[in-house]
């Protein structure tokens, strides 16, 4: 202690004294408070002692299986428990990367088709609508169907409409040109009118020949001439009888018409075969003049069939007046000669596209 500290303390008990308190009084209640510590730890010692006997009675009485339990075997049964659980989880992580990976391909599979058909809708589409103007083309060009031409160019129309696409505006503004002049065109029923000649064609057998009428008319008289005969021969007798008889056969040999039309000669019956057949393909081929276009040789087709009936068939029988008419009516009808020009479209369909004209 150097003469600060000594200093120090001297101060220190002045003030305590002023303060009116002994600082000897403070150091003699130091023992006091220590012995309390003392006996503080010793209850809480013996708290401890007290406990530590209570458990060791608990596992040495209570539970002496305890001691005679193999540990060791336990020990090992749940390290190899443990293994077989670490190797099976080492299997499940195995399995369970496979399945991520075989996700995998199936996702990178599935995206690439998405994209293949989101590449290919486009050329599918195209293809569809050109294959519709190649049938409009060939409905009006070669079976002259202007409805059926019609009805594709409208279904291209619109499968176009679908697409939106601003690079096929040109083929849309030919197609409107093409069905405008469409339907501006006079509406010809070609299919029709095949039917009503291929009709006409089947009923030719049917129809009476001027042949058989006469042949009818003929020996109808000489029937009535042999009953005239018998109902004299019945009345006379002798040589009377024999000369009526002679005058009657007389008078059938010979026969005095008052017509005035033309009479053609009777037709033998191969002829008449033949006959049939000529007037069946005039009507066929006024039918495939039609669907060729020729409306020349379908107006000359029709004109010689009317000829064959009214020459060769009988003019009052029901069924040859009623072909006449249908002939008539199909002859009068207004026909289309120039058809429009409906390949535009197609043409810049192709040249839009890339894609290359049919052979």
């Amino acid at each position: 202690m150097n003469d600060t500290d000594a200093k120090k303390i001297l101060d220190d008990q002045s003030a305590a004294a002023r303060r009116g308190k002994n600082p000897l009084k403070k150091s003699a209640d130091v023992p006091s408070a220590g012995r309390v510590r003392g006996g503080l730890a010793l209850i809480l010692a013996s708290l401890a002692l007290i406990a530590c006997g209570y458990l060791w009675y608990t596992v040495l009485y209570q539970n002496a299986d305890l001691f005679s339990m193999d540990i060791a075997g336990a020990l090992d049964r749940i390290e190899s428990s443990t293994n077989q659980t670490q190797e099976s989880l080492a299997n499940a992580e195995k399995d369970i990367k496979t399945l991520k990976e075989t996700q995998d391909t199936l996702r990178a599979s599935l995206e690439k088709i998405n994209t293949d058909l989101a590449r290919n809708r486009l050329e599918w589409a195209l293809t569809e609508t050109e294959q519709l103007l190649v049938i409009a083309n060939n409905r009006l060009q070669l079976a002259r169907d202007s409805r059926s031409a019609l009805a594709a160019l409208r279904a291209a129309d619109q499968q176009l409409q679908l697409l939106a696409s601003p690079k096929l505006l040109p083929v849309r503004r030919e197609l409107a040109r093409e069905i405008s002049l469409l339907e501006s065109l006079d509406k010809l029923d070609v299919s029709g009118i095949t039917l009503r000649l291929a009709t006409l064609a089947e009923s030719v057998d049917r129809l009476p020949l001027a042949t058989d009428t006469r042949l009818h008319e003929f020996e109808a008289g000489k029937a009535q001439a042999g009953q005239g005969s018998v109902q004299v021969a019945a009345a006379d007798t002798g040589w009377r009888q024999t000369a009526h008889s002679l005058w009657q056969d007389i008078l059938s040999l010979v026969r005095i018409r008052n017509d005035t039309e033309l009479q053609r000669p009777l037709l033998p019956p191969e002829q008449q075969y033949f006959l049939r057949e000529n007037l069946r393909l005039m009507l066929y081929g006024a039918q495939q003049a039609l669907l060729q276009g020729s409306i020349p040789t379908y107006q000359q087709n029709l004109k010689s069939a009317q000829r064959l009936i009214k020459d060769f068939f009988d003019l009052n029988s029901q069924s040859v007046i009623s072909a006449q008419s249908e002939l008539g009516k199909l002859q009068g009808m207004k026909t289309v000669t120039d058809l429009p020009d409906i390949t535009s479209s197609l043409t810049t369909l192709r040249r839009l596209s890339g894609r290359k004209a049919e052979p």
